[in-house]
């Protein structure tokens, strides 16, 4: 090594650098790869945007995933939840809403800030978005995949597509083939309430007509270009010590406590079992039962949406 570099200081920054390489998520950069959320019209007049929902490198057709977001600290907070992945998870920020929900009026402002929100996410074919009229031609989404995050309102139109054997679409809504069929996205806006509008999806639909993408080898190119879902999903997560700092912060972290430490350390436990360990003999750990009754109402969801678009602007700041 040259005598113009500090052997010690350069160990250190390498040490440095390959923490944060173990710190930093996999997976793509959520503002490379989202759709901007479909802006909305008027009450009497939508937007409109077309796609075709396309399943993903594994096949996945789309997810649900659970967060939590609030302001605080001056800056939004998102934090994927534990319970993304299955509900037996535990996750401190459920808990603490579960026992905020049980105090005085003030902690009950509290819990619906910490409140556990679901978004779904899909691999989306953009075949028309209006807002490309005023995009450079770096900037067009027209023709690209992306991913697109939509709430429970828009996952009812595929879910009735695929549930309903008799009338349904089924697989055809995924296929980018000639049987196919595209998402018709019409965004309307909410008449005001309280000052307040919202997004509105009621008048979506798929088109009657199937249709292909394009040729064989152009679907060919369009499926090389999806994403891995679960591989976005898991690139939410954040370090446990950020978790822990943020719950100290709030001053809610001796709520949860104990039960943290006790669920960290049977999670610890299991990992280090012998992988012929009888499942019975694996230690158990109860969630909070109360954590069910305050998931999220479907009637706010598209405020969460706008939760999620906020934090996504100042992340691009």
């Amino acid at each position: 090594m040259s005598d113009w570099i500090n052997k010690d200081l350069f160990a250190q920054f390498v040490e440095q650098k390959t923490q944060e390489q173990e710190q930093t998520p996999a997976g793509p950069r959520r503002l490379d790869v989202i759709w901007p959320t479909p802006e909305r019209g008027t009450p009497e007049r939508p937007k409109i945007y077309e796609g075709r929902f396309l399943p993903d490198k594994n096949g996945k057709f789309y997810m649900k995933y659970s967060y939590h977001m609030f302001y605080s600290g001056e800056k939004w907070n998102f934090l994927l939840c534990p319970k993304t992945w299955t509900m037996d998870n535990f996750c401190p920020w459920c808990s603490v809403t579960s026992k905020l929900y049980m105090g005085n009026a003030e902690d009950k402002k509290m819990a619906s800030e910490y409140k556990r929100k679901e978004k779904f996410v899909s691999n989306f074919y953009i075949q028309d978005d209006p807002r490309d009229a005023e995009r450079n031609d770096e900037e067009k989404v027209k023709g690209t995949v992306k991913i697109y995050e939509f709430p429970g309102k828009v996952e009812s139109k595929l879910k009735a597509e695929i549930t309903d054997t008799r009338h349904g679409i089924g697989p055809g809504i995924f296929d980018p083939g000639e049987g196919g069929h595209t998402f018709i996205l019409k965004v309307k806006s909410t008449k005001p309430k309280d000052g307040k509008t919202w997004p509105d999806y009621s008048d979506s639909l798929f088109a009657r007509r199937p249709e292909a993408l394009g040729s064989a080898g152009e679907i060919r190119e369009i499926m090389n270009n999806r994403y891995d879902l679960e591989e976005y999903v898991k690139s939410m997560e954040r370090p446990e010590e950020d978790i822990v700092n943020l719950l100290k912060a709030e001053m809610v972290w001796d709520l949860v406590k104990s039960e943290y430490e006790r669920a960290k350390g049977l999670e610890a436990a299991a990992a280090a079992a012998p992988a012929e360990q009888e499942e019975s003999d694996m230690p158990d750990f109860e969630p909070d039962a109360n954590t069910e009754l305050h998931q999220e109402q479907e009637a706010t969801d598209v405020e969460d949406q706008s939760d999620i678009d906020l934090l996504r602007e100042l992340e691009d700041l």
